[in-house]
């Protein structure tokens, strides 16, 4: 059996010609063609995985967003079962006096004076749970003030903050008078 020849004299003087013919310009044509090539098949699987990943969270998504418009649809929870899993996970009405020798605690660490707090107490009207609106005001500069914030904030998930406004006596000065309304939220206990 004869094999055919891939290079016969014919095709190599053809080759030398189109080679010779490309010059400088050309071979570094080719070579960034190569690169290009090369680097498209190194990064195409990670960018498949990428994406796969992505279609993955949008379809997700798009179940968890049917399922709010419609409780009736794959066995979603009603707004009234949401909420009221809200409320279960809501500290008790018995941990608000650690939270305010806490709130004073930390207060002082972060050398944030509060000479007084007004409290008020809401029921949340129709649940079994209460709002306490802390309102005070507060001497402190900036950024002991939002480093205190952001601490209470984030280890009590209950909190909110509801308002916040800065004052500032002597221009140029560190020390601000701030007036800050705070709301813990807690379930009632039966």
């Amino acid at each position: 059996m004869n094999l055919p020849q891939i290079f016969n004299p014919r095709t190599e003087v053809y080759a030398l010609f189109v080679a010779s013919s490309l010059g400088l310009l050309g071979w570094i044509g080719v070579f960034c063609l190569i690169c290009a090539a090369v680097a498209l098949w190194i990064i195409t699987p990670s960018v498949e995985r990428s994406n796969f990943t992505d279609l993955r969270e949008i379809d997700a998504m798009n179940r968890h967003w049917v399922q709010l418009r419609d409780p009736k649809s794959g066995g979603a929870h009603t707004q009234r079962d949401t909420i009221a899993g809200f409320i279960d996970a809501l500290p008790p009405a018995s941990a608000v006096p650690d939270f305010l020798a806490s709130l004073q605690r930390r207060a002082d660490e972060a050398a944030v004076q509060i000479d007084r707090t007004e409290y008020r107490i809401q029921p949340v009207v129709g649940y079994a749970a209460q709002r306490y609106r802390l309102s005070f005001p507060a001497h402190v500069d900036y950024p002991h003030l939002r480093t205190w914030l952001e601490a209470l904030l984030h280890d009590y998930p209950s909190l909110a903050l509801e308002e916040l406004s800065l004052h500032r006596e002597v221009d140029g000065g560190e020390e601000l008078d701030a007036h800050i309304g705070l709301s813990f939220l807690v379930r009632e206990v039966k």
